[in-house]
């Protein structure tokens, strides 16, 4: 099971692009993006019939936002440590949803200052930034170093 887990996450990397740039750009749209969501009224009535579907929703969206910090930030600064860069994702990630509930504060029709969303960006921060800084950079580096080589 984890030899199958490992040659897929193996072929995965190997085809992910190895420039920092192109994780840094697509982060950038990511929090664009998230501007644009959080200055919108949300019209999902169908969303408050599931208990916290919101905060689901926050932990799906910044494990995103946390994995392609992870991997721009990390083929970047390959010299940095795993521990120090993870601390540097989950401290922007969360800085990152504090300001997001900041701003839906200001927005009419939603709730800003919301503890419960800020916990579940910067848990998804957490999850997304850990999973490509322990089992998807490590593949990525070594691919790109085999190909050099």
């Amino acid at each position: 099971m984890f030899n199958r887990l490992s040659a897929v996450l193996d072929q995965t990397a190997a085809r992910l692009p190895a420039r920092s740039a192109a994780y840094f750009w697509l982060f950038s749209g990511w929090a664009m993006m998230l501007w644009v969501l959080s200055s919108a009224n949300p019209s999902l009535k169908q969303a408050n019939e599931i208990p916290h579907m919101d905060k689901v929703f926050h932990f799906i969206y910044f494990s995103v936002g946390g994995a392609l910090l992870a991997a721009s930030t990390g083929l970047k600064w390959r010299s940095l440590s795993r521990g120090w860069l993870f601390l540097l994702i989950v401290l922007v990630c969360s800085l990152i949803g504090r300001l997001d509930e900041y701003h839906q504060g200001f927005v009419p029709g939603r709730t800003g200052n919301d503890s419960g969303d800020w916990l579940a960006d910067t848990m998804g921060g957490l999850f997304g930034g850990a999973a490509v800084i322990w089992y998807l950079l490590p593949r990525i580096i070594s691919a790109t170093e085999r190909d050099r080589g």
